[in-house]
Parts: structure tokens; C-alpha cells; sequence
């Protein structure tokens, strides 16, 4: 495993610029732990009404090394793949400096990922160990793991966190005959109880190397590995630190799952990096979330539009200001301007910013970004971060039709946070990384004259109806100011005679109603183009999301083909 992506001239020029260096995770919370011993690493917010526990960079340092030998003594060494499947507690934050402790790639899965998406990361990243609860929510990961290595004829080592009744080690691996089964690697709980002071016995991640292996969160039907190395990750919590002015008081939480890219690497990642308090937050609950931000004094967070949402309207319910939380970046999925507005009311310092796997955050507004700014785009590039669009697949920088020019196309990115490939996917690398640096979004955008950044839609997502392109995110700003209207998601349905018709899936406010006939008549109201309008209404209960928050439009597409082959069964409307 290695970079397919930057070229031997690009990585010079980071590396002579100073903006690739030596530092690693690990030794950055290795050096912590023996200038600030006692500062603590971890806050784990545990159950409402439960003591948190705070956990100190030392405790934190020996508590790696621990499991860090444990996994060398099991065989794990430089380069191998360990797939870590753990809610928002501890324990992940100890796999995830272990792990590169022992030179490994770490490779965050998110709690629910059942047979099928763990079927996929196996088969295409063949890990070495994996580390999971025993059981999860009521879910058994122990039989999961049996399942899918056999089914894959994986052999695997199988450490697992004990979260259930069951004993360590009282639950049996089994598979088919003559087909591998997880080898039960121990008890993690154990594993750090035991302690130990021994150092790992093979060498530690080297900066260059890979070290992270993250899966796309799941909008594309089949979801791509992402390469990344200490070096672009790193830079990229630099790049944040400086563009938000975060200091040695800042607090960061974490709601968003550290099995994702971005509760790993702007929450697990950003804290240790930096220094900082980590505050995690597993099961999303909105009034545990406020009490967490007042009580931990939280100034910092990345998380989707739901959790924005939902802090926000508990806020409102409280009567209290979330003043301390300063920097609330929210991204991953569109931020209605109303709800950006009613959050900063309640003194939530929402910035909105534009990221992804493949590249991290690339924009990001500012604390000193007006409120119009902050409000309706998603922010500037990132210190030593460029952006630019295609245009006939050339590349056009900001700024590279003169000074004051705005851009608008398909949106590139270009700097020493961006990945390093596709894991053994070398159509879809060819496809994403561009001569120069230059890494394909699939995203379109506007770059207004003083560089900020509003994404408009989602090119994969364009609607095409009889040969004229419909960008559903426009459909959607609309549709979510109907004050009948919780959520919004416009896709494309198969049309024999247009191609594509769009159809308009809404989540309702409580005891609402709506219809197409309305729907139709507002938008026209507005003055949207007639063959923009939704030819199809479906009433859901929520949308289907990725953990990290962002709808899963493939999924809803499957959803109404599976409604329509049981006798259109599902309040839905079609235009004549």
C-alpha cells in the first residue's frame, strides 16, 4: 500500500516548503505525555447521569503501548491493515495511537456497518486484526466478524472491546468447515488492564507511509478506500489550527462517529495533534450534547446539519446561549441559510466549509468571515490549499481569469492535505487525480470574486430530462423554506420518453401535510424554470444518511424502484 497519487515534483515541493514533515500521531501524543503528563486526552461522556471519565496524555501513552504489543505479540507489523469497528469511546482513541505505534494503517469502520459493507472492506483491504464490541445497541459484532471472514476466507485476529454480559472469551469463533474463522485475538478491556511498559517490537508509522485507510461514507453505491498519510493528515490539522486561531484553551467535541474521516480526523486526530481535550459523544442525544458544550466549556466541533439542527432547537428550548462553542464546522451535506442563521441566535459559531475524504476540509469560512459569508457559502481555502474548476477539462485556478473573477464548474483541489490514492482501484484513481496535483470533486460550485466557495450541486446528481440538466440541490434550497418541510432530497427517476424525471422526497413537520399540486404552484411562484419542477412527490419518514450525515440519494432511488414493484404502495403523487 502506497501513494499512487503525488507525483516525485509535488511531494519535493511540500516537503521543501515545510508543509509535509516527520510528525506522526503517535509521537505527538508520545510527546505530550512526557511534557504534559497530567493535561487530560480524553473526556468519555459515558451515560447521562454517569461520571465522565478523563483519562491523561501519560495514561493514554502507556495504555497504547499496551494494546501495541499485545497486537506485534499476534503478529501485526509495519503496513498491515487493522479495521477498527468502535462506537465514540476510549478505547478507539487507544487503537488508533497503537496502531500507529506498530507502523500499521488504521483503518476506522463505522459501528453500523453490518455484513455487507464489512464483506466490502475485507475483500478490498484485506486487514490483519480488526477490534470491535462484543456487542453493540443490542447487535452482536462478535458473530458479524465470524460471518464475513468466512464468507470471505479472511483470517483475521478479532480483539474485542466487552460491552455486553458475555465474559471475555465465553463466546466461541466458529465458521464453516475448512474456511477461516476470526481468530479471537482476547479481550481488549483485559489487554489494558494488564498494562505492560514493554515497547512495541517493530518500528513506528514513517510519515510518508500510509497510515490511514478511510471508506467513502456511502453516497456512491459502492464506496471508495481512501489513502491517506501522516503528512497529508497532518497538515490538513495544521492548516485548520492556523485558519481558525484554535489555542492551548480550546476544547474539542465530538459527536460526529471516529469511524468516519470526520470525526477521526477533525475530532480524535485534531485533539491529539493539537494538544487538546477530547470530548466524545457516542449516541447522539441533542439534550446530552448541550449539557456536554456547557458543561466541558466546548469551543470547537465538525459535524453534519442534523446535529446543527438539533443543538440548535435544544438551545432555543433551554433558553440558554451556546456562547463557548465559537467554531461549529458544518459541512458534508447542504446547510439551509435559515439554519445557519437560527444557530448563530442561539450564539453557535456556525462555519460552514466544504470537505470530503479525498481531500479533507478544503474551504472553510472564518471566525472573521462576514455573516453573509458564513451564512450562504462554504468559506475560503485552507492555508496553503488551492481551488479551482474544470473547464473542458482544464483546470482554471481562483483567481486564474484575473483578479476579482468569479468561477463556477466543477470543483478541483489542490495541496498537501489532499490523499495519496485509491486503494487497488486504479480506474477510479485515474479518474480523480489530475496532472499537477489537481484532485476531481465530482462536486459543482461557485467562487465568487473574493474566493469563497458555495457548493450548488453534486455533479453525479445532475437530473437529465430530455437533454436539459436539473441540479437538484437549487430544487431542494426551495423546497425546505415550505414551512411544512423538516428535510428535503430531489433525485432522478427513469423515464421512458424524458430520460430522467425528478422527484421530490420530504420529510413533514409533525401533523403537516403536502401535496404536488402545491408543491408545483410555489415553485413556480419562485420562477423556477418549468422543466425543473418536481414531476413526482414521496412522502417519507426520514431520509436514509450515512453516519457522517449525508443523504444517501442512491439508496432513496432503490427505496421508491422497490415501492414501485409492490403495487405503488407509499404516499406518492405523479404529475400527469
Amino acid at each position: 500500500m502506497h501513494d499512487v497519487a503525488t507525483s516525485p515534483e509535488r511531494r519535493s515541493l511540500y516537503e521543501r516548503r515545510g508543509l509535509w514533515n516527520a510528525d506522526t500521531l503517535a509521537g505527538a501524543v508520545e510527546h505530550w505525555a512526557s511534557t504534559r503528563p497530567d493535561a487530560i486526552a480524553v473526556v468519555a461522556s459515558g451515560e447521562p447521569g454517569t461520571a465522565l471519565a478523563r483519562i491523561t496524555y501519560l495514561d493514554l501513552w502507556r495504555d497504547a503501548g499496551a494494546l501495541a504489543a499485545h497486537l506485534s505479540d499476534r503478529g501485526v507489523g509495519a503496513g498491515d491493515v487493522v479495521s477498527v469497528q468502535l462506537p465514540n469511546c476510549y478505547q478507539a482513541v487507544v487503537a488508533a495511537v497503537a496502531v500507529q505505534r506498530l507502523g500499521a494503517v488504521i483503518n476506522p469502520l463505522l459501528p453500523n456497518y453490518r455484513a455487507r459493507e464489512l464483506t466490502h472492506v475485507f475483500l478490498a483491504a484485506r486487514p490483519r486484526a480488526i477490534i470491535t464490541p462484543d456487542t453493540y445497541r443490542g447487535f452482536d459484532h462478535r458473530a458479524l466478524v465470524d460471518l464475513v471472514t468466512s464468507a470471505t476466507e479472511t483470517t483475521v485476529e478479532h480483539l474485542v472491546m466487552a460491552t455486553g454480559s458475555a465474559a471475555a472469551g465465553a463466546v466461541e469463533t466458529s465458521g464453516a468447515p475448512d474456511r477461516p474463522a476470526a481468530r479471537l485475538g482476547g479481550d481488549l478491556g483485559e489487554v489494558l488492564a494488564r498494562g505492560g511498559h514493554r515497547p512495541a517490537t517493530r518500528a513506528p508509522t514513517a510519515a510518508g507511509a500510509v497510515s490511514e485507510l478511510i471508506f467513502t461514507s456511502g453516497t456512491e453505491a459502492t464506496p471508495k478506500a481512501i489513502m491517506h498519510t501522516e503528512q497529508t493528515t497532518n497538515a490538513a490539522m495544521r492548516a485548520a489550527k492556523e485558519h481558525l486561531g484554535i489555542g492551548d484553551g480550546d476544547v474539542v467535541w465530538m459527536p460526529s462517529p471516529v469511524g468516519h474521516s470526520t470525526g477521526f480526523n477533525y475530532g480524535l486526530r485534531f485533539a491529539l495533534y493539537h494538544g487538546l481535550p477530547l470530548v466524545l459523544q457516542d449516541q447522539w442525544d441533542p439534550e446530552r450534547a448541550a449539557d456536554l458544550v456547557v458543561g466541558e466549556g466546548a469551543t470547537y466541533t465538525l459535524a453534519a446539519t442534523t446535529f446543527l439542527q438539533d443543538l440548535a432547537a435544544e438551545a432555543r428550548r433551554r433558553g440558554v446561549r451556546l456562547d463557548t462553542l465559537r467554531c461549529f464546522g458544518c459541512g458534508g451535506a447542504p446547510v439551509p441559510p435559515d439554519l445557519a442563521e437560527a444557530a448563530i441566535e442561539e450564539g453557535i459559531g456556525v462555519l460552514r466549509l466544504y470537505g470530503s475524504t479525498e481531500v479533507l476540509v478544503g474551504t472553510w469560512n472564518m471566525p472573521g468571515s462576514s455573516l453573509h459569508q458564513r451564512v450562504h457559502t462554504d468559506g475560503l481555502a485552507l492555508p496553503h490549499t488551492e481551488i479551482g474548476v474544470l473547464d473542458c477539462d482544464r483546470v482554471v485556478p481562483a483567481g486564474g481569469r484575473g483578479e476579482g473573477s468569479a468561477l463556477e464548474g466543477e470543483l478541483v483541489v489542490r495541496g498537501p492535505s489532499t490523499s495519496v490514492g485509491l486503494f487497488a482501484d486504479p480506474d477510479r484513481t485515474a479518474a480523480t487525480y489530475l496532472d499537477g496535483g489537481w484532485v476531481r470533486s465530482g462536486d459543482l460550485v461557485t467562487i465568487d470574486a473574493d474566493g469563497y466557495l458555495t457548493v450548488v450541486g453534486r455533479k453525479k446528481e445532475i437530473i437529465i430530462r430530455g437533454g436539459m440538466n436539473i441540479t437538484p440541490r437549487e430544487i431542494e434550497d426551495l423546497i425546505v423554506r415550505f414551512p411544512e418541510v423538516q428535510r428535503v432530497a430531489v433525485v432522478g427517476r427513469p423515464d421512458d420518453r424524458l430520460g430522467e424525471r425528478s422527484c421530490a422526497c420530504v420529510v413533514l413537520e409533525p401533523d403537516r401535510s403536502l401535496d404536488l399540486t402545491t408543491v408545483v404552484e410555489r415553485l413556480r411562484a419562485d420562477g423556477l424554470a418549468a422543466y425543473k419542477l418536481p414531476e413526482e412527490l414521496a412522502i417519507v419518514e426520514a431520509l436514509p444518511t450515512t453516519a457522517s450525515g449525508k443523504v444517501q440519494k442512491h439508496e432513496l432511488v432503490r427505496l421508491l424502484a422497490v415501492r414501485d414493484g409492490s403495487d405503488g404502495v407509499g404516499p406518492s403523487t405523479r404529475l400527469p
